[in-house]
């Protein structure tokens, strides 16, 4: 099977997959990062394609970023709270991505999950 096959068949998957990352992030995670991320999660060699599509699609400067959730409203302070409790880690760290290859892809991600520096 061709590459272009193999994309066509599991877009649903990587579709359903990109959903749910955003439902366990929370509003903060827009589309088009939740679906790079779960690309460069569920098929690396994709790396390309990543870099390619946030080239075309610049953002603020790339990396993860923490967010403080002294801004948010009591009931997603408490959600990711929770979520921290169970996890230990934001959805986002949970897809064990490197750090470096978020940055050197261009991709400006905005993480919620306890940092290394804390």
């Amino acid at each position: 099977m061709n590459l272009h096959t193999t994309r066509w068949l599991l877009a649903p998957l990587r579709q359903l997959r990109t959903r749910r990352l955003m439902a366990q992030h929370g509003p903060t995670l827009p589309y088009d990062t939740a679906w790079a991320l779960i690309t460069l999660h569920t098929a690396p060699d994709e790396t390309d394609l990543v870099r390619a599509w946030a080239q075309e699609n610049p953002s603020p400067p790339p990396g993860i970023h923490h967010e403080q959730d002294h801004n948010l409203d009591d009931a997603e302070r408490a959600r990711r709270h929770r979520w921290l409790r169970r996890h230990g880690h934001s959805p986002i760290q949970l897809l064990h991505l490197d750090a470096d290859l978020i940055k050197s892809t261009g991709l400006h991600v905005v993480d919620w999950g306890p940092s290394a520096n804390r």
